[in-house]
């Protein structure tokens, strides 16, 4: 009997999943990410033992990033590509519910080719995803990746005064905070708030060093904080 399975690990909201697809053949590509402390293989594609198949398609690169106008421009690369009917751009508000936003044709050429796709509507951090199909019908799915809009970056976290005098602190987070959290240089924990508000007041009980970790939907930060 034989044993068929695919798997692709991607890291999403702070969790590590694991997707699962079936097909003949090996289909897709492998490559390895790192998400904060977590490393992980990623791997797409099938592998029948006996029946050993050509990629349809080399995929060498998937990327995203948010542009001026608001929206989320993605571009991929390919290697060399065989009965590549084209790619489902497909994309999820969480990482793991996807669904299809658009398509772009394939070229089915042995030179390397670029392809770019818009999302105008990037109203939120966003994960996606290319579902690459063949001709007869079988597919392969790409790694995940995510694109978030400037008012929900980590890069807006912001405290004042630091040093502060009399141990107030006025923190500014990124839009849709997930949690905030204040600890000592021991790491012991002396405030944690979940879904805090975009601005807030948060008080170090005495003079020293102090820091202040928080998380969004896909980022992460640690910032120091010192009273006098």
């Amino acid at each position: 009997m034989k044993t068929l399975a695919t798997f692709l690990l991607i890291f999403a909201g702070g969790e590590l999943l694991a997707q699962a697809n079936t097909q003949s053949g090996i289909y897709g590509a492998a490559n390895s990410a790192k998400a904060g402390t977590i490393s992980l293989d990623w791997v797409i594609g099938s592998l029948v033992p006996d029946r050993l198949a050509a990629f349809p398609v080399r995929l060498i690169s998937f990327e995203g990033k948010r542009n001026n106008a608001g929206g989320a421009d993605l571009y991929w690369k390919t290697a060399e590509e065989t009965s590549n009917q084209g790619f489902e751009v497909q994309k999820s508000a969480d990482g793991r519910m996807f669904q299809k936003l658009g398509w772009v044709d394939g070229s089915n050429t042995d030179a390397e080719k670029a392809y770019t796709f818009t999302d105008p509507a990037l109203t939120n951090t966003s994960y996606y995803r290319l579902k690459q199909i063949n001709y007869d019908g079988s597919f392969t799915i790409s790694r995940v990746i995510v694109v978030i809009p400037e008012n929900e970056s980590i890069d807006h976290l912001l405290a004042f005064p630091v040093p502060s005098e009399d141990g107030r602190v006025s923190i500014t987070l990124p839009e849709k905070t997930q949690m905030l959290n204040l600890s000592d240089v021991k790491g012991i924990s002396l405030l944690n708030k979940t879904l805090p508000p975009d601005k807030t007041t948060i008080y170090l009980p005495a003079s020293g060093m102090y820091l202040l970790h928080v998380r969004t939907k896909a980022e992460s930060k640690t910032i120091k904080l010192l009273r006098k």
